[in-house]
């Protein structure tokens, strides 16, 4: 059995190069959008709509991720981390009148994150990863992307 799943759900998933963070949204304030870390989470797994976290990835789109080379549940968090890669869009739809508004992180060849805001007490504000799913397209409007590292600021 994987390590992973002995974690509890809101359990933080490490990054494969170490730490928590997988990368950062800028602050979009010409859209109202709020900067924050990304984080993955072990998750919780309902059925193919309903869950978050790297369990929900797996289970729910596990056909697709064995197309990606991803072999096991282990293997999650290092496709995903590809994804959040320099230079990858940010769209957001805007359905949530009070903020809050999902975001989705596109990288073409891999498919589309859904990111949801949240501020958690142990790590603040962030934006915590829901699902994958292998469609390319992301829906709403293109708000930003993610930033270029600055060597020796990360």
């Amino acid at each position: 059995m994987s390590e992973l799943l002995k974690l509890k759900e809101n359990a933080l998933v490490p990054h494969p190069d170490g730490g928590f963070s997988f990368g950062t949204i800028p602050n979009m304030p010409k859209f109202g959008l709020p900067g924050g870390e990304i984080f993955l989470r072990v998750g919780i797994h309902r059925r193919m709509n309903s869950g978050f976290g790297v369990r929900h990835v797996w289970e729910a789109h596990k056909a697709d991720l064995l197309k990606h080379g991803c072999q096991t549940i282990d293997e999650v968090a290092a496709l995903l981390s590809k994804m959040i890669a320099p230079g990858a869009q940010i769209y957001c739809e805007f359905k949530e009148p009070r903020g809050g508004n999902r975001i989705a992180v596109l990288r073409t060849s891999m498919g589309t994150l859904i990111l949801e805001p949240r501020h958690e007490r142990v790590t603040g504000f962030g934006y915590y990863v829901v699902t994958w799913y292998p469609q390319k397209r992301a829906h709403g409007t293109l708000v930003g992307q993610i930033p270029r590292v600055i060597p020796n600021q990360k």
